[in-house]
């Protein structure tokens, strides 16, 4: 009867949502799960045999945008990628490219997707927000170039162990980590893009030198844990990384919610909620919230219009998936919209979007 009663849930979710969309019909991103109980090589195969052809398309399109040299770099490292990606997460990349008959070099390119083109791609809208019964909301616009071939690939991985679900990501076929999150009950994620570097630096710096840690993978590691929100935080914020980034993160309880923002050796501002102090959202792209975005991309601001429009009493799953659909916050660019809360866990919901 749970499970029955989990379903219909999500069918009057899913059905409320269809009403608010202001573009073309979204489509639910197909959900699978990984088992946690086999070896690492083995959880991703049969995801990596149904996606193979997507994935090998993908590469080809990411190879032509990474130069040779730094295409060979990643095939050396590849070689050895046991000592520059720790486990689990090695083996796991190992496996799906046994299983897609892809190159395992091309496997750690694709992990590295973020890290590569973080220099030039202006990714993401994401948006936490408390409701007035504190129900904290979560949800995010993915937006992306090669955004035909990373639509073919989206996908929602619940992660279990022993029957039961662990944590629940949005990824794309190829990445073991992820970019979008959620620990029922604890926390939920996003990684937002922020430029600051360039990307040569990034790779060389941090893999070579072992220097710092892949974005997605950083993410993973947060929701296999089972942390307090202040330690998923903590984490998020301090681990040193490849590429300067935004992590959002929404807890279970009032205030729960914060835009962390990155650079590659720890946090350069926290920025919370603040509901009693009228701070009941917080919008961020992929500028540094206390600048002014660019006139050319000013995603924030219309964003911040419709929540307001929206208000704090209206607030939940279906509101906040309306205002992620309005124009330029979806955009040509977004390939999948995200809603989830992790005191509501069966809220968890990703559409591939074709705007």
């Amino acid at each position: 009867m749970a499970i029955l009663c989990a379903h219909v849930r999500v069918l009057f979710l899913l059905g409320a949502l269809q009403q608010v969309v202001f573009s073309a019909t979204p489509v639910p991103a197909k959900r699978y799960i990984v088992n946690l109980d086999l070896l690492p090589q083995d959880r991703f195969h049969d995801i990596a045999v149904y996606y193979a052809d997507d994935l090998k398309a993908f590469v080809k399109e990411l190879r032509q945008i990474v130069p040779q040299e730094v295409i060979d770099v990643v095939d050396v490292i590849a070689a050895t990628v046991d000592k520059h990606i720790r486990a689990p997460y090695a083996a796991e990349m190992v496996g799906v490219s046994l299983a897609a008959g892809v190159a395992l070099g091309d496997i750690l390119l694709a992990n590295l997707l973020y890290e590569l083109t973080a220099h030039n791609t202006k990714a993401c809208t994401s948006i936490v927000a408390e409701a007035l019964n504190g129900t904290i909301y979560h949800g995010r616009n993915m937006d992306y170039d090669f955004t035909d071939a990373l639509r073919n690939l989206t996908v929602v991985i619940d992660y279990q162990q022993g029957g039961k679900t662990v944590y629940t990501g949005t990824t794309f076929v190829g990445m073991v980590g992820m970019l979008s999150a959620q620990r029922p009950y604890r926390y939920t994620i996003t990684l937002d893009e922020r430029d600051q570097g360039g990307w040569w630096e990034n790779l060389v710096e941090a893999l070579v030198e072992g220097t710092g840690g892949v974005t997605s993978i950083l993410i993973r590691d947060t929701v296999t844990g089972d942390y307090t929100f202040e330690a998923a935080v903590g984490k998020l914020a301090y681990s040193p990384l490849i590429a300067p980034c935004y992590f959002i993160v929404g807890g279970t309880t009032s205030g729960q919610g914060v835009v962390i923002t990155r650079d590659r050796v720890s946090a350069v501002d926290l920025w919370y909620l603040n509901a009693l102090g009228g701070q009941w959202f917080l919008v961020e792209t992929n500028y540094d919230h206390w600048t002014t975005p660019p006139p050319d991309d000013d995603r924030r601001d219309p964003a911040i219009k419709a929540m307001n429009a929206t208000g704090r009493a209206n607030i939940n799953a279906p509101a906040l998936f309306s205002v992620l659909s309005i124009p330029p916050v979806m955009n040509n660019g977004t390939t999948y919209t995200v809603t989830m809360s992790a005191e509501v866990p069966e809220l968890f919901f990703t559409w591939v979007r074709y705007p």
